[in-house]
């Protein structure tokens, strides 16, 4: 199984509104690591903290929450249309986060350098380097631009404080519940995203997991049991259509013999889409029945049938919280 496979289909505007560089920040250098094998991070860890330039960390690379790298990390991902970048180092796989997307149509002019085990650029210029071969020095950081970062994500913690019962703040609150140490499979796309914005950046040793794609939706649980590792704690992140798209997996439980959780983000359809910039000038009745695929199912019988009530967690967040949580978050960037 391959650790990320990027989609080429739309996906959402992660940040809708015109991009301004901050006051004061330089045009330098950031460092952007998608999915890394565990084998890379120790050499990908030591450039980055010589450099001492921005770095964006997502989940898969393992290194979203070293405390080492703390101090560099970039937490949310749309500070980076305001760094004002004029090269990007690109480590591991094709990265997730819009702002990559960006580098194929408004940022152009950005040179962009590759370091991966991949064999492709996942852009259209840029030569893919290995990994190994990862050396010289970036351009340091500038203090303005990490401490509006800081700011924003205490002002989105602040938010998601108001709102609990919100889709963002029931993942932030799993994210500090599941144990130490886990197995974290992420499915699809919604889940990676909101786990990147929303997850505690506390150092609890998660190791994660994704799998998206062109038809990313298919055969996330079959992956996930499949992923599943004896005398671990395996934890399954999915959202409700990607789990009725793969209903009949459990069929291997009995097979397995390993310790397992299923969370499913049961908020009534496919959501991912009304954050598409695209969509969201569509009557709301037509895009949820025509492109969100509206529904009122829940779970528990689903499990029942294969006798998995034990192992099913659903979160059902409350659609007026969530609202008023991207609301706010958008306001943030006005």
């Amino acid at each position: 199984m391959s650790e990320h496979r990027p989609s080429p289909g739309p996906a959402p505007r992660d940040h809708p509104f015109p991009a301004s560089r901050v006051e004061g920040s330089s045009h330098g250098e950031l460092i952007l690591i998608g999915g890394l094998a565990t084998r890379h991070r120790e050499r990908v860890r030591e450039f980055c903290l010589r450099s001492g330039a921005p770095v964006y960390a997502e989940p898969l690379s393992g290194l979203r929450e070293d405390p080492r790298l703390d101090p560099i990390l970039v937490h949310n991902e749309r500070m980076l249309a305001r760094g004002g970048f004029d090269s990007v180092i690109r480590i591991g796989n094709v990265p997730v986060v819009r702002f990559w997307r960006d580098l194929d149509t408004t940022l152009k002019h950005v040179r962009v350098s590759h370091y991966s085990d991949l064999p492709f650029a996942g852009l259209p210029r840029g030569e893919v380097r290995p990994i190994e071969e990862l050396s010289g020095m970036a351009q340091p950081a500038e203090r303005a631009f990490l401490d509006q970062d800081r700011e924003k994500s205490s002002a989105l913690d602040r938010i998601l404080d108001d709102e609990p019962q919100s889709e963002l703040a029931m993942i932030r609150a799993l994210s500090r519940e599941i144990p130490r140490g886990a197995r974290v499979y992420l499915g699809n796309s919604l889940p990676v995203r909101e786990w990147d914005l929303a997850a505690t950046r506390e150092p609890r040793e998660f190791a994660i997991e994704a799998n998206r794609g062109a038809n990313g939706i298919d055969g996330q649980l079959s992956t996930f049991f499949g992923w599943c590792a004896p005398d671990a704690e395996n934890w399954c992140i999915i959202g409700d259509l990607t789990a009725l798209y793969d209903a009949n997996a459990p069929w291997v439980v009995p097979q397995l013999g390993v310790k397992f959780a299923i969370v499913i983000i049961n908020n009534g359809g496919g959501r991912i889409f009304s954050r598409v910039a695209s969509l969201r000038r569509m009557d709301c009745a037509v895009r949820e029945r025509l492109v969100e695929n509206a529904h009122t199912f829940r779970f528990e019988k689903w499990a029942a049938m294969w006798g998995i009530e034990s192992n099913l967690h659903e979160l059902r967040p409350d659609a007026a919280a969530t609202r008023r949580v991207w609301e706010r978050y958008d306001a943030l960037w006005a």
